[in-house]
């Protein structure tokens, strides 16, 4: 005889299940079922077909109980970034602003982006701000399907998120030119991956050096001790033959490259001119460092207007924000000591 199927046995679909058999976000579902504006007829006609087929059930008391907000916005970071310093405060004003509060969760060697995110989602945060994620586009998308999502410092085409970001590429293209503009033609680069905007801020350099015809010098550092790679970075530069300047993808990386060039007897600028990235290191007896800076309270208030928006169903498509840039030129810059022979070289 056969077993009957107990009612804890049957799964029963989830706003979740309809969302992926459509290809539209959760919050596109709830808003449906809401009966929210915001949908366009065509969609919502697919939604409650799919609805229907599926055998969803609106869930009354788990929406009633979902009905209490938290007003908690989440906030997954790196503590290592240079900007976050600034970062966190301006985004406590606009989330308090906003009528929310926040409630950050930091990524460490032993307490990874998964486990940051989970500590999130269970503190019942209405909507997260993930920093520099390493996360792949596919977890992205996942999470993006059950909550309000912007990602900063990463851009994510085709996730139906949020995406904030700096113009990296124009801001280090501006040094590079900057530098160029001195005299120098052998100009290095740091590239500390795991960073904010690092691939755009790469990318920068690399099309400005390819634009003048000059050799790319790339040292890549990895994970988040961004001063400990810079240092490390200065060795290899040093070892390889010292360029006369040398960009960093962030100033923690610059504040590293710089103190180990000076422990080895070689002078900023009249050896090497320095430049760095976020404008978050002050003027040190040793460094008064030339920098592209980014404006934290334009990236907090594009970050948590963008969430707010899609905490309310006000918002829920993919939009990129591209917030400014400014070189700030100090005394770590200067002209190069001799003029290289090697004035123009083909890019492999």
């Amino acid at each position: 005889m056969a077993k009957k199927e107990s009612n804890s046995d049957i799964r029963h679909a989830t706003m979740a299940d309809i969302a992926a058999e459509v290809g539209v976000s959760r919050q596109l579902v709830g808003l449906v079922f809401r009966g929210e504006p915001g949908v366009g007829a065509a969609t919502e006609a697919k939604i409650r077909a799919a609805a229907k087929k599926l055998g969803y059930q609106p869930n009354l008391a788990a929406r009633s109980l979902r009905s209490v907000n938290s007003n908690y916005i989440g906030v997954m970071f790196r503590p290592s970034e240079s900007s976050m310093g600034e970062l966190i405060p301006a985004l406590y004003k606009y989330a308090q602003a906003a009528g929310y509060r926040l409630f950050l969760s930091s990524v460490s060697t032993n307490h990874g982006e998964e486990n940051a995110i989970q500590e999130l989602l269970g503190h019942r945060c209405e909507g997260i701000v993930l920093f520099s994620s390493q996360q792949s586009k596919t977890a992205i998308q996942k999470l993006a399907r059950t909550i309000p999502l912007v990602s900063v410092g990463r851009r994510l085409d085709g996730v139906r998120c949020g995406i904030v970001s700096s113009h990296g590429e124009v801001g280090v293209a501006e040094a590079v030119d900057y530098l160029i503009g001195l005299g120098h033609k052998q100009i290095g680069y740091v590239y500390a991956k795991d960073m904010l905007d690092s691939e755009f801020r790469l990318e920068g350099y690399l099309s400005a050096m390819k634009r003048h015809n000059l050799a790319i010098q790339v040292v890549e550092i990895e994970g988040d001790f961004a001063e400990e790679g810079g240092s490390k970075a200065a060795d290899k530069f040093i070892t390889r033959g010292l360029p006369t300047a040398i960009v960093c993808n962030n100033d923690q990386a610059a504040l590293g490259l710089s103190y180990r060039l000076i422990q080895s007897g070689i002078e900023i600028p009249e050896d090497v001119s320095v430049v760095g990235y976020d404008d978050t290191v002050a003027s040190l007896p040793f460094l008064n460092l030339t920098t592209v800076r980014q404006d934290p309270d334009e990236i907090a208030e594009a970050a948590i207007g963008d969430l707010v928006a899609r905490i309310k169903g006000q918002q829920y498509l993919s939009q990129e924000i591209l917030t400014s840039s400014k070189l700030v030129v100090r005394t770590s810059t200067g002209k190069p000591k001799v003029s290289t022979s090697k004035d123009r070289k083909s890019v492999v």
